[in-house]
């Protein structure tokens, strides 16, 4: 059967796209700095090497979560649609240079692992924590901290006047040794 121009299509849209980085898994080699990374990815089933690759941090301009980056931590790489080469140095940085998901237009996205590596996470509406077992929890009952030491530092911590410790009215208990069991009227 003869070759049809729809075949000759078909072919070059299949050499382009085996060509074309647009985003690949990936993990991390060597952390540099929390903004940059060296990562390990597979192309065509051969692995290759990408330095000083960008992080992508979940962060405004007001709020921000920052995980912590270990060699190993999975991700993927992202290839962009034009130059971003300027960009992390001037946010204004506008490219005039043509070229489409090159090699060096890349960027790091956190926590895309394979099935056998993924964490079981708790449940919750937000939920922040190590997998070394340190929790917040948040949810519409409330909000629940917890594993290892608990420190609060700052310069002033209110405290409501209903606050409970362990059952207790925090500001309405009593001690029994060295106070007879009578109302101290708050810490004291």
């Amino acid at each position: 059967m003869p070759r049809t121009c729809n075949d000759a299509l078909n072919d070059m849209l299949s050499g382009i796209s085996t060509r074309t980085l647009v985003e690949k898994p990936c993990k991390i080699v060597k952390v540099n700095s929390q903004y940059s990374v060296d990562i390990e990815y597979y192309d065509n089933n051969q692995p290759d090497y990408l330095y000083n690759v960008p992080v992508k941090h979940l962060q405004t301009q007001s709020a921000f979560v920052f995980l912590g980056l270990k060699s190993g931590d999975c991700g993927t790489v992202r290839f962009f649609d034009n130059d971003v080469s300027g960009y992390s140095f001037d946010d204004e940085y506008i490219s005039n240079e043509v070229r489409t998901h090159d090699i060096n237009d890349n960027l790091f996205s956190l926590g895309f692992y394979p099935a056998k590596s993924q964490y079981v996470f708790p449940k919750g509406d937000v939920v922040i924590g190590t997998t070394s077992g340190a929790v917040i929890n948040l949810n519409s009952s409330g909000i629940t901290i917890s594993g290892g030491e608990i420190i609060i530092t700052g310069s002033s911590v209110s405290i409501g006047n209903e606050t409970t410790i362990d059952g207790k009215k925090f500001l309405e208990h009593t001690h029994s040794n060295g106070n007879e069991g009578n109302p101290t009227g708050g810490v004291v």
